[in-house]
């Protein structure tokens, strides 16, 4: 049996942290506008002026933090529970298997993305009345040099996707930031968004639906204002043309937000439920552009132009 020798102030997982790392997206005294690449001792955007331990040897877990870990388990029907001391643990369900990295608090790594993971699965089921069925296989990074080795990618992406399997930033980055209650859940979307599209789903539904239902607007509007100078206006090809491909920080950033606001035009011209019908019908083998014709009963490239026909002002600050 694995030692949990730990000393936090455990915030039920790794949002456990409560006085060591604030998470409250909303406080927009401590929300930075322009991005800085966090280290593993340092953070970035929305950090958080708290105290976050060096290193990931976070003392002795108390037995109240135990506990809370056990309700979680039971709560999450968690049937796999592992740890080795070079490996790291994971932790299983039905429906995720996520792996968090060697040490004697990082159980709690695991564990917070359960509790983002769960909800945010809920939350797609009552929306589309489904949810993917496979099992998706999460890694928790243990620190961002491993991270940016492992998938080729910088700070600034939360994960890098691939069929069922998905790595992510090291969670007490995205804690960090102040974001992970975002990251994690977005994610999550993304991935069962594609999944059950088959794969049919254009990137900018893909992202902007992550965003809509994750809530990532006011980090999107923040990024976004970070580049408000230059030109920041695009066409849907053209952010579909970025999102394949996600070149730069600048015109993912921008992609992302323009992703969605095509999505929520769509929702306030229309009402989510044809976005919705737009989805399954994917899912049923529709094209994307004869799901889109059939839930809306206009043609895909004329609906575009609906979903673009919005105005952009990053001179202030929005939100």
């Amino acid at each position: 049996m694995r030692k949990l020798v730990l000393m936090i102030c455990v915030l039920g997982v790794v949002a456990a942290l409560g006085s060591c790392g604030q998470k409250d997206e909303a406080e927009p005294e401590t929300a930075a506008v322009t991005e800085k690449p966090p280290t593993d001792q340092t953070s970035g955007e929305y950090d958080r002026p708290g105290h976050w331990p060096k290193g990931r040897d976070f003392g002795k877990l108390q037995g109240s933090a135990l506990d809370t870990l056990r309700v979680k388990k039971k709560r999450f029907d968690i049937t796999r529970d592992e740890y080795w001391e070079t490996r790291g643990g994971v932790l299983a369900n039905d429906y995720f298997e996520v792996w968090y990295p060697p040490g004697r608090m990082t159980v709690t790594h695991g564990m917070y993305v359960f509790e983002e993971l769960m909800p945010a699965r809920g939350k797609l089921q009552a929306l589309l009345g489904t949810a993917p069925e496979e099992l998706l296989v999460i890694k928790a990074s243990y620190s961002l040099e491993a991270y940016k080795k492992s998938t080729g990618r910088d700070w600034w992406y939360y994960s890098v996707i691939k069929g069922d399997s998905m790595v992510m930033s090291p969670v007490f980055i995205l804690e960090r930031r102040g974001i992970s209650h975002i990251a994690v859940p977005h994610e999550y979307y993304q991935w069962a968004i594609r999944k059950i599209t088959r794969e049919a789903a254009p990137r900018w539904l893909e992202e902007g639906m992550a965003s809509y239902l994750s809530g990532e607007e006011k980090i999107l509007i923040d990024q976004a204002y970070e580049f408000k100078s230059g030109e920041i206006s695009m066409s849907p090809s053209r952010v579909e043309q970025i999102l394949e491909h996600e070149p730069a920080r600048r015109e993912s950033r921008l992609a992302y937000y323009h992703s969605y606001r095509m999505v929520v035009k769509l929702i306030e011209t229309y009402g989510e439920d044809k976005l919705k019908q737009a989805i399954l019908l994917m899912g049923e083998g529709h094209t994307t552009a004869d799901a889109f014709a059939e839930a809306y009963g206009i043609d895909y490239d004329d609906l575009l132009k609906v979903a673009s026909d919005y105005e952009i002002d990053l001179t202030k600050k929005e939100g």
